[in-house]
C-alpha cells in the first residue's frame, strides 16, 4: 500500500489517471447537483453545488500539470500509433484543457451573484450549469484521445515498439507522396549507381522553397515538359557514358554473348545491378520485363546491343521512380504504413542526402528495417558514416539558402574582386566549419555564432585581408580576440549572399537571421514602399544604412517590419556586400550597434553572442530538421512533438546527432503521410506562413 502512494505521489502518470476522474466524473456529478438544486430552487444546495463545481473544475489544473510532466515519460515507452494519440491527447489538452479551470472562476462568479442578489441566484446558477456542460464536453473529447493511449485494443501494432512504418504484407501498396529529387540528389544517386566522374550537363528544373526550406517545397515541385526534355537527354547521355567500355567495367556484372544482336539475360542483370540504388527500392519484375523488352527493340533495330542497353538504362532514368522520390503505404482497415523501401529512402535521403547503399537496400529485402533493432542499427551506422556530412552539408545549405550562391552576382566597379570562384570558396568554408564543428568536434550548436574557428583559402585571404600560408587546399585558422570577426554571421559568405548587388542591406540581413535561424515570420512589405532613399546610398545627408534606414522608417507602414530587422542586421554594417570589413561607408564611420529582442550588443561578434543565447535559435534549428526531414511543414498538432525535440536537443549539449536520432525516430518520420488528396488540400496553402512558425 505504501509502495501504491509512493508510486501515485512520484510517478506523474499514474497521477494524471487518478486525478483526472475528478473534473470529468466528479464535475458530472457536481453539474447533476447544480441541477436539481436549480429545480427544488434550494439555495443551500445551489451554494454546495456551486462550491463542488469550483473545486473540482479547479483540479484540472493539477491533472494539466501532472500530464505534462508524463509526456516525455509515456511517449519513450509508447509504440508509433501510440505516440501519435498522445500527441492528438497532448494538443487536446493544449487547445481546450484551459475551459475547464476557468469554470471554477465562472461557479465562483456565480456564487457570488447570487449571494448579493436573490433575484438572480437561478440565473447565474443556470450560467454556471451551461459552464460545466462546456467544459465535461471539452474534458469528453481530451479524455477520448487519452483513452487510446492507455487502451491497446483501440490501436493497432499494441504493445509493439517497432516503427510505425514496418512494411506491411498486405495488403496492396498505394503511393502517398511524391518529392522531386534535388539537383545535388539527383547527382549523388547517379554517382552511387556508376561512380564519380560522369559529366551531367543540363538545365534542372528550378528549386522551390517552402516554409524555409528547398527540402519542403520539393514535395510540391513538378516537371514541366520542357523540363521532362531535359531530363530526357541527360538520361541518354549518362547512360552513354555509363556503357562506355573503360567505366562499365566497373559496375556492369555481364558481358553480352555478342554485340550485334540482343541478349536479354544481360540486360537483365544489369537491371538488376543497378536498378534498385537509381529506383532506391528493388525492381519489380514487371517492370523488369518491359525494360529489358525496349533493350531488346532497341537492339535488333540497331543491330547493335549496346544502343538497347543505353536506352533500357535511359529508360529508367526518366521514370517517376527515379525523378521523384515516391513514398508508398500498406492501405488497410487499420490506416496505412509507409513501406520499408520509402522509409529507407527517407532516411538514406536525410542523412546522406543520397539513396541507400547496399547495406540498407539488403535491409529492405530481409525485413530487418522493420524491427527496432535493425533500424536502430541502420541509423547508427549511417551517421557514424562519412557520408553523414553530405546529409549535414545539404541541410545546412538549404536553410543557409545557399543555392543562392547559383546566380550571385555583384557590381564588378564597386567589387572587383568579386569571382564566381570567390563566392564557392566562401560557401565551402562556412559548411567546412560546420561540418568540422558539428560532426568531427561533435559541438554545440550554438557556439558555432562564436567561434573564432574557421578555413582560409588563398581565394579568400584578400576578402578577410589575411595572409594564407597554404599555396592550395584549406587552412584551420583563428582570429584573434580583438578582432572583428568571430562566428558564422561574420562569414563573408553570408554578407556577400544576403546584400544588394552593390551595397550592403542590413534589412535582408536582419530578415534571413529572423526567418531562417530564429524560425520568425517577419510580415512581407507593403506594395507601395518607395525605396528611394535607400537605394540612393552616394546621398551626402545620408551617408551610412542607418542613417538611410531611420529615414525610411519614419513611414509608419515600413517601421513594423523594419523593427523587427534593422536592429539585428545594422550591427553586420561593418561588413560591405561581399564580406570584407569596413570602418566607414562613404567616409562616414560606421556604428554597428544593435539590439536583438531587448539584447543590446556593440558590435557583429556581440550580436553572435546575442543569437546564440536566443531559446530560439537551438529551437529553429530543431525545426528546420524536422520538417526537412518528413519534407513538409509541421502540423498543428504537432507542436508538443516539436518540444519535446527542443528539450531533447538541449539536454544533449545542443549536439547535432542526437537531434538527428530524435528525428528519425519522431512519429512523423516514422508514419505514412496523409494521402494525395489530404494533400493536395493542405498545398492549396502552399504559400501560407507555416503554421507552427512564431509569428512577430
Amino acid at each position: 500500500m505504501v509502495e501504491l502512494i509512493y508510486e501515485v505521489v512520484e510517478n506523474p502518470a499514474y497521477r494524471h489517471v487518478l486525478l483526472n476522474h475528478l473534473p470529468i466524473t466528479g464535475l458530472a456529478v457536481a453539474a447533476c447537483v447544480l441541477a436539481w438544486s436549480l429545480v427544488e430552487n434550494q439555495w443551500r444546495s445551489i451554494v454546495f453545488a456551486l462550491v463542488l463545481c469550483a473545486i473540482l473544475s479547479a483540479s484540472a489544473i493539477f491533472v494539466l500539470q501532472s500530464g505534462d510532466a508524463a509526456y516525455p515519460i509515456l511517449f519513450d515507452k509508447l509504440d508509433g500509433p501510440g505516440q501519435a494519440w498522445l500527441d492528438d491527447h497532448a494538443e487536446l489538452a493544449a487547445r481546450w484543457g484551459r475551459l475547464i479551470p476557468a469554470n471554477a472562476l465562472l461557479a465562483l462568479v456565480a456564487l457570488g451573484v447570487g449571494w448579493r442578489k436573490e433575484s438572480w441566484r437561478r440565473q447565474a446558477g443556470f450560467a454556471a450549469l451551461l459552464g460545466c456542460a462546456i467544459s465535461l464536453g471539452a474534458a469528453g473529447v481530451i479524455a477520448s484521445a487519452g483513452g487510446h493511449v492507455r487502451h491497446s485494443e483501440f490501436r493497432e501494432a499494441a504493445g509493439s515498439s517497432a516503427p510505425a512504418a514496418v512494411m506491411a504484407t498486405e495488403p496492396a501498396e498505394a503511393r502517398v507522396g511524391m518529392r522531386r529529387l534535388t539537383e545535388s540528389q539527383y547527382r549523388n544517386v547517379v554517382a552511387d549507381a556508376f561512380g564519380t566522374g560522369l559529366e551531367i550537363a543540363g538545365r534542372f528544373e528550378p528549386e522551390n522553397r517552402r516554409h524555409g526550406l528547398i527540402a519542403v517545397g520539393s514535395a510540391q515541385a513538378a516537371i514541366t515538359a520542357s523540363g521532362f526534355e531535359q531530363y530526357e537527354g541527360m538520361a541518354i547521355e549518362i547512360a552513354r557514358q555509363a556503357l562506355e567500355p573503360v567505366r562499365r567495367e566497373t559496375w556492369l556484372p555481364c558481358r553480352p554473348n555478342a554485340t550485334d544482336r540482343p541478349d536479354p539475360e544481360c540486360v537483365e542483370a544489369m537491371l538488376r545491378a543497378v536498378a534498385p540504388t537509381l529506383l532506391r527500392r528493388p525492381i519489380d519484375e514487371g517492370d523488369l520485363r518491359r525494360r529489358v523488352a525496349v533493350a531488346t527493340e532497341g537492339a535488333e533495330a540497331f543491330g547493335d546491343f549496346w544502343v538497347g542497353a543505353r536506352a533500357a538504362l535511359a529508360s529508367v532514368m526518366i521514370a517517376p521512380d527515379f525523378l521523384f522520390r515516391v513514398e508508398t503505404a500498406a492501405v488497410g482497415d487499420e490506416g496505412t504504413t509507409l513501406s520499408a523501401a520509402s522509409l529507407a529512402s527517407r532516411l538514406s535521403f536525410f542523412l546522406w542526402n543520397a539513396g541507400p547503399d547496399a547495406a540498407l537496400l539488403e535491409a529492405i529485402e530481409s525485413g530487418t528495417l522493420g524491427t527496432p533493432e535493425g533500424y536502430a542499427a541502420q541509423v547508427d551506422r549511417m551517421i557514424a558514416s562519412p557520408r553523414f556530412e553530405a546529409g549535414v552539408r545539404a541541410l545546412f545549405s538549404d536553410i543557409f539558402q545557399f543555392d543562392g550562391f547559383a546566380d550571385l552576382a555583384k557590381d564588378p566597379v564597386r567589387y572587383p574582386i568579386f569571382s564566381a570562384r570567390v563566392a564557392e570558396h566562401a560557401k565551402e568554408q562556412t559548411l567546412r566549419t560546420v561540418v568540422e564543428h558539428l560532426v568531427r568536434r561533435e559541438g554545440d550548436y550554438r557556439s558555432l555564432f562564436t567561434s573564432n574557428q574557421t578555413f582560409m583559402t588563398r581565394i579568400l585571404g584578400p576578402v578577410y585581408a589575411l595572409p594564407v600560408r597554404a599555396e592550395s587546399g584549406w587552412e584551420a585558422v583563428t582570429f584573434g580576440a580583438e578582432s572583428d570577426r568571430g562566428g558564422l554571421l561574420t562569414h563573408a559568405s553570408f554578407n556577400m549572399l544576403h546584400a544588394h548587388a552593390g551595397r550592403s542591406s542590413p534589412t535582408l540581413r536582419g530578415l534571413f537571421i529572423r526567418e531562417s535561424l530564429l524560425c520568425q515570420r517577419v510580415p512581407p512589405a507593403p506594395a507601395d514602399v518607395d525605396f528611394g532613399l535607400f537605394n540612393a546610398d552616394d546621398s551626402p545627408e545620408h551617408r551610412t544604412a542607418r542613417d538611410r534606414l531611420e529615414v525610411h522608417s519614419t513611414n509608419a507602414s515600413c517601421r513594423s517590419c523594419h523593427k523587427l530587422t534593422d536592429p539585428i542586421g545594422l550591427a553586420l554594417e561593418s561588413f560591405d556586400g561581399m564580406g570584407r570589413h569596413r570602418r566607414s561607408e562613404n567616409g562616414a564611420p560606421i556604428d554597428a550597434r544593435g539590439d536583438l529582442d531587448g539584447l543590446d550588443f556593440a558590435d557583429a561578434p556581440g550580436l553572435g553572442a546575442a543569437l546564440a543565447d536566443h531559446d530560439r535559435l537551438s529551437a529553429c534549428l530543431a525545426r528546420h530538421a524536422y520538417q526537412a526531414a518528413i519534407g513538409r511543414a509541421a502540423k498543428p498538432s504537432e507542436r508538443r512533438w516539436l518540444r519535446t525535440l527542443e528539450a531533447r536537443f538541449a539536454d544533449s549539449g545542443h549536439r547535432f546527432a542526437p537531434l538527428v536520432r530524435a528525428v528519425v525516430h519522431a512519429p512523423g518520420f516514422l508514419a505514412a503521410p496523409a494521402t494525395r488528396s489530404t494533400e493536395a488540400s493542405h498545398a492549396s496553402g502552399a504559400g501560407s506562413p507555416d503554421p507552427t512558425r512564431d509569428t512577430l
